[in-house]
Order: structure tokens, then sequence, then C-alpha cells
């Protein structure tokens, strides 16, 4: 039996006022969404991090629990849009190291920032959570300084049932549908429906701990199969399914000290843990096999 990939681990009973929702109980999925976990955090540029001499203490760091490492050029390009139609943006070019392990795990570290990245082999978000440690630990041995950026950031995907259109209108709540669930439209019609909403809330309270207000970006809908989405790495949904992307993070300077990074991923996870859990209806929670842990 696989433990839940969206499970609460803390016990302390509080109300959160980011989504304001009750606490969600513990519980297990034996057939979850979830596609992608990440953890991320940006810190000041360390122009050395590009080279195989800077990155090396880091290596070493992480080498018994992420054993491989290769280097990747990154290309990023901006277009730039006028009256006159799309011009030729700037191009740049960064380097970036990935260090991996056997179960398919992955840490992507720039000059600015590291990544942690889990698809199918994402197990526990205690887990999870052990291996973000770990990364954290190592930037420290490379000088990083300061965090600028902690995001979190779980993306699910619930594929349609083969024959029936948009079988996800069965698992998921109408209020997170809207009416691209309803029967105003017809079956096979429905395309693509994409909705986002920004949320932003002080850190005070039962939210206190990161350095600025704690901010999210809810992204869900309908996507058609061969839909590609901007992830780490990036995401391919090959059939008709319902996205859900929750996005968590902070943007102010603190201290790189790794607990309290690892506390404000807690509570950034725990606020994506309790909504998700919302979503769900009694027929989506049986589908994706919830078991409640006692």
């Amino acid at each position: 039996m696989v433990e839940s990939k969206w499970k609460s681990w803390w016990e302390k009973v509080t109300p959160l006022p980011l989504f304001q929702l009750p606490e969600a109980p513990r519980y297990r999925l034996q057939r979850a969404p979830l596609v992608q976990a990440i953890a991320q955090v940006r810190y000041p540029i360390i122009a050395r991090l590009e080279s195989l001499s800077g990155i090396a203490p880091l290596q070493d760091a992480l080498r018994e629990d992420f054993p491989y490492m290769e280097q990747e050029m990154a290309q990023e390009v901006s277009l730039v849009v006028g009256p006159a139609g799309p011009a030729a943006g700037a191009s740049e070019a960064s380097i970036t190291w990935k260090l991996t392990n056997d179960s398919g795990t992955q840490i992507v570290v720039g000059a600015g920032s590291a990544s942690l990245s889990a698809g199918a082999s994402y197990t526990t978000v205690e887990a999870f959570a052990a291996d973000f440690e770990r990364m954290l630990n190592a930037l420290i041995s490379v000088g990083v300084p300061r965090c600028d950026r902690l995001g979190v950031r779980y993306l699910s995907v619930a594929e349609d049932l083969p024959g029936e259109d948009r079988s996800w209108r069965r698992w998921f709540k109408p209020e997170l549908l809207g009416w691209a669930g309803s029967e105003i439209i017809a079956d096979g019609v429905l395309e693509t429906s994409i909705n986002q909403v920004m949320l932003r809330q002080p850190p005070t309270g039962d939210l206190s701990g990161p350095p600025a207000d704690i901010q999210a970006t809810v992204r869900h809908g309908a996507v058609p199969g061969q839909t590609q989405v901007p992830s780490i790495p990036p995401l391919h949904i090959a059939v008709p399914s319902y996205l859900i992307d929750l996005d968590v993070y902070s943007v102010g300077h603190q201290r790189f000290q790794p607990a309290s990074i690892l506390e404000q991923f807690e509570l950034f996870h725990q606020q994506i843990d309790r909504f998700f859990f919302w979503s769900l209806t009694d027929e989506g929670a049986k589908h994706f096999g919830m078991v409640n842990d006692t």
C-alpha cells in the first residue's frame, strides 16, 4: 500500500487563513494524481556555481543520496513585442547542474537558484522534506548567504477515463470546476479551460515565519492531450486531463538557515494539502483510493 502523496504531517490543529479551510484529517491516497512536487530556493547569484570547481563541494555533500551529476546548458530567450510586431529578443545562456539518484528524484542547481523535484519517485512528504533538507544543507557548503524566494509547488493530473468525456467532473467539487464542468457544455466540445487565482496573505498569526507576504497561485482546468506545462523538468500531459497546479511561495530576504526554511516549507505544503483535500468529492476520494490514517 503506497502512503499518501498528500498526507498532512503536523499534529497541531490551527486554522489557516490563506484558504479559510478546516484542518484535513491524516489520510493516504493509493492512486494519487500527483505527478510532480517541487521545492525551490532562490538566492543572490554565486558565479562560481557555474564552474566544476565551484559546484564540487555541493556535489560532495550530496554524493551519498544523489550520486549522479550532469551539466546542462539553459538558453533563455525573451521576446519583445512592439507596434511593428514581434522582434528578436535577448538571448542568454546559463549553466545548471542536475544531480539525480536511481529513484528519479533530482536536484537542479544554478548560480541563483536550486530546485528539488520528484515525480514518480515521490512517496511521502516526509521523505521529500528530508531530501529538501539535504539540499539546503549542501547549499550552505558552497556559501549561499541568503534566501530571496522560497516556493513549494505540487502538480496533479487527473486523466479522463477511456470513453468518458470529462470524467473528472465526478471527482472534483463544482466550486472548483465552475461552468466548464457543468451540463452547459455538451460532451466532446470542451478543448481547454484554464483558470488562475492569485492570493496574498501577510505572514502573521498561524502563517508567521516567512519574511514577506505568503502568496499562492492556483492554476486549474481541463487541458487537451499533448499539453506541455512549464516546470522542472517540463511536464508532458499525454491525454485529456484535469490539471491542478498549486504554487505557494514567499519573496523576501532572509538568512539562509535550513531549519527556518524547512519550517516554512512545511507551512506552505500544509496550505496545498488542505486545498487539495477540500477539492475532492466523495467519489473523487474513492477514485483516488483515499484511506484515513488514524
